[in-house]
């Protein structure tokens, strides 16, 4: 069985890995926001090579605030946002938190665009907090 797996919301495209995430930020970017409609994203980050990915995504590609671009891997049927790759970040993939079946495993460790978070969203005290993303 995998350490981590999970699903779009109708089930048509799904994803597992036998490796924990290498880390899991809190997105505050106008980006993520937008993609979402929520506050800010949960993105876990895993190797490319560590996730296997059943069923076929349509994906959107935009220049991101950073300037990099990226591209968003969605269900084309139920339309939920699974998979992000980053030009800055080659050889990795950022899942959507949500759609982890072990929620015991997502497991934020910072805040990361804070700069352009929502001003009444509150941060948890305890994880760091960056105006952008740290590199890699």
């Amino acid at each position: 069985m995998a350490t981590i797996s999970g699903k779009c919301l109708c089930g048509g495209i799904s994803y597992e890995s036998d490796n924990e995430p290498m880390f899991t930020a809190n997105c505050h970017c106008s980006d993520c926001r937008a993609a979402t409609g929520a506050a800010y994203s949960t993105l876990s980050f895993f190797k490319s090579d560590d996730v296997k990915i059943s069923g076929e995504t349509k994906s959107y590609q935009h220049v991101a605030d950073s300037g990099s671009q990226m591209i968003k891997r969605f269900c084309p049927n139920c339309g939920s946002q699974l998979f992000g790759e980053n030009s800055a970040r080659e050889g990795m993939i950022s899942v959507r938190a949500g759609t982890i079946d072990q929620v015991e495993m997502v497991k934020p460790a910072r805040n990361v665009y804070c700069g352009s978070k929502i001003p009444s969203t509150p941060l948890d005290p305890e994880l760091p907090a960056s105006e952008k993303m740290p590199e890699a």
